[in-house]
């Protein structure tokens, strides 16, 4: 009984010594491809310039944080990059510390990572690249929402009628404005009409703002 447990806990160390699970086919689907697959890919996308939009800079920094983002632009740089030589080159002292930041832009799909065994020992090596095609796709479909959204509140605007109060900005639909027979229900103060012609000329101005911005993430995409 005592050898057996002696097994175990002998078992027990050699995992603990895996520097990750084997996670390939989990949380973003890490690409099962080769480092010179990767390289020939991101020649397809203008990574560096992508990464000048302040809003593909902040969609990183809040996945990521600040260390996230120092991790990304790093990635950009230089394409394909194993772990240890990742931290050393930021002057990240733990592995395990780097690693953590890794997995919070990995949960995002911003990086993926290709693991190659070492020798016949169950160690691994894992390079990390960044995933600027899920950037774009993320900032994309951030836009899109809005459109959507948008667009919402413009059939919306088109068959009703808004006021709101001068002094705390509250909006009111028609209904609940005769309801308090035009007067703000937090101030007291008298509403004043809402220009809806006004309100959506703004909005569809918004709209085209994004398509542009749409039109212009699908310009970092290189042709073949």
């Amino acid at each position: 009984m005592a050898k057996k447990q002696k097994i175990k806990k002998k078992t027990s160390k050699k995992q603990a010594k895996k520097p990750f699970k084997n996670n390939a086919t989990k949380g973003n689907k890490s690409r099962a491809i080769s480092i010179a697959s990767v390289n020939q890919n991101k020649k397809m996308i203008n990574s560096k310039k992508l990464l000048s939009l302040k809003e593909a800079e902040k969609y990183v920094y809040e996945a990521g944080g600040e260390n996230g983002l120092k991790i990304f632009k790093y990635l950009i740089e230089k394409d394909v990059v194993e772990e240890s030589q990742l931290a050393r080159k930021l002057g990240v002292e733990k592995i395990n510390t780097i690693r953590k930041d890794l997995y919070k832009l990995f949960s995002k799909g911003l990086v993926s990572y290709i693991r190659k065994k070492r020798g016949k020992k169950a160690w691994y090596t894992y390079y990390w690249f960044a995933n600027s095609d899920i950037l774009i796709s993320a900032l994309k479909q951030e836009y899109q929402d809005e459109i959507e959204q948008i667009k919402k509140a413009v059939d919306l605007n088109k068959v009703e009628e808004y006021y709101t109060c001068p002094v705390c900005n509250r909006v009111y639909d028609a209904r609940t404005a005769l309801e308090n027979d035009f007067k703000c229900s937090n101030c007291g103060n008298i509403l004043t009409h809402i220009d809806t012609e006004k309100v959506l000329e703004t909005k569809l101005e918004r709209i085209k703002e994004l398509e542009k911005k749409i039109t212009f993430l699908d310009s970092f995409v290189r042709k073949a």
